[in-house]
């Protein structure tokens, strides 16, 4: 990575493939195959238009710069779009790149990135795992009961998208109501909806008032465990920590758990080897952490602290990168794509690398993992299109269908249904 001229910049380039092409098709390979033909394994792409990252595709490459946080940063204050002054106040990529970055683990480097993430760290791993079980069994059934005794459904909308979301609020303490009211606004903030600013100040609010409770009334969820852990100066910054679980949950869960019902619903000898036996549901999960990879394009861009060369390109002080980590998982190096030879490999990069690798896999994995079980004991599903016909998210950084319609039939009873006929 010794720097030197190199014939390829940022600078000069025009044009650029947009990032959401590689996740918007039905082919979850093709467009990384189209740019790894021109470019290599790092090539220029549009974050959106006329905002230009290196795309790093190679499997090695990703992990030495996630590995190396002192030339790669995660603090957006070091993207040359912010201290250049180019990014309009207009643009979506303030949700992930904010000017000023919060007081989490998420944006920070080195001593303060380890600070504030042993909160979390020790915050997760102190969850007993049947805590976490029976919690998200509970929000499972609550909104199984919801669906009623059969019709139609959207997987999508009218689960993967609450399920993973009200499942951490309630490891996080949250009652239904406010856990419901957070869901729409994270909604808003990720979609960056013109209720956006409106609804990052009222989660806001939400989440210093849960502090502040906790901090006067204690408790044994996580929400108690950072507030009393001696890492954190303020409450502030308790809340601030709090938001990162919390989105992470309304994109990368939701992606997760809609593709692993797709993959049962339309794929039909995996399911038979999982309903047959031969396999277990993590295999399922698993699977698609290898073949679709939910967080496509982790929206965790680092950015360049000197002028170096990566792959033949002239990467610049300031320059935008993003891990790739779908085209990454396709690298033959790690994966053969041999199904019965992958059973068990995890060596896929779904939860990132090195300092600022997803520190809460247990509990997102015990989450899908329970509620995909429980949505297809207590329902038997049909998927009402044929599996061509599913449209994709037009998301630069994940990856799942926008909708899976579904017939359904209550297969059993829960005792707790309350019917409007």
């Amino acid at each position: 990575m010794a720097a030197r001229t190199a014939p390829v910049e940022l600078a000069s380039l025009t044009g650029l493939t947009p990032l959401s092409a590689t996740t918007g098709g039905a082919d979850s390979q093709e467009i990384y195959d189209v740019l790894r033909a021109r470019w290599g394994v790092v090539a220029p792409v549009d974050m959106e238009p006329g905002v230009p990252a290196w795309l790093v595709m190679g499997h090695a490459e990703i992990c030495e710069i996630t590995r190396n946080e002192a030339q790669f940063s995660r603090d957006p204050r070091n993207w040359r779009w912010h201290y250049d002054g180019l990014l309009p106040n207009s643009s979506a990529l303030l949700g992930i790149s904010p000017r000023q970055p919060r007081s989490s683990s998420y944006h920070h480097d080195g001593e303060k990135r380890r600070r504030l993430r042993e909160p979390l760290d020790d915050g997760l791993a102190s969850l007993p795992e049947r805590n976490v079980v029976a919690q998200v069994e509970e929000v499972t059934m609550r909104l199984i009961d919801g669906f009623g005794p059969s019709g139609e459904a959207d997987l999508v909308q009218d689960w993967s998208k609450k399920v993973g979301f009200l499942a951490v609020t309630a490891l996080f303490g949250f009652d239904p109501e406010t856990a419901d009211q957070m869901m729409a606004d994270s909604a808003h903030i990720m979609d960056h909806t013109n209720e956006a600013a409106e609804a990052r100040n009222r989660m806001g609010r939400n989440l210093m008032a849960h502090v502040l409770d906790r901090r006067a009334t204690g408790g044994d969820d996580l929400t108690a465990a950072f507030v009393r852990h001696p890492s954190f100066h303020d409450d502030g910054e308790v809340a601030d920590s709090m938001s990162v679980p919390l989105i992470a949950a309304s994109e990368f869960l939701t992606a997760w758990i809609a593709l692993t019902l797709r993959l049962l619903l339309t794929d039909t000898r995996f399911a038979a080897r999982w309903t047959g036996g031969r396999i277990a549901l993590d295999d399922a999960l698993d699977e698609v952490l290898w073949r679709e990879a939910p967080a496509a394009n982790p929206p965790l861009p680092r950015y360049a602290m000197q002028d170096l060369e990566l792959d033949g390109k002239l990467v610049r002080k300031g320059d935008a990168l993003i891990m790739a980590v779908a085209a990454a998982n396709q690298d033959p190096s790690v994966h053969t794509g041999d199904l019965w030879d992958e059973v068990g490999n995890r060596a896929h990069l779904a939860w990132g690398v090195g300092p600022h690798r997803c520190p809460a896999s247990r509990q997102a994995r015990i989450i899908a993992r329970v509620a995909i079980n429980r949505l297809l004991t207590e329902l038997d599903l049909e998927l009402a299109v044929e599996d061509h016909e599913l449209s994709w998210v037009p998301s630069p950084w994940v990856r799942h269908p926008q909708a899976l319609p579904v017939r359904y039939q209550r297969a059993r009873s829960s005792g707790t249904e309350i019917y409007d006929f």
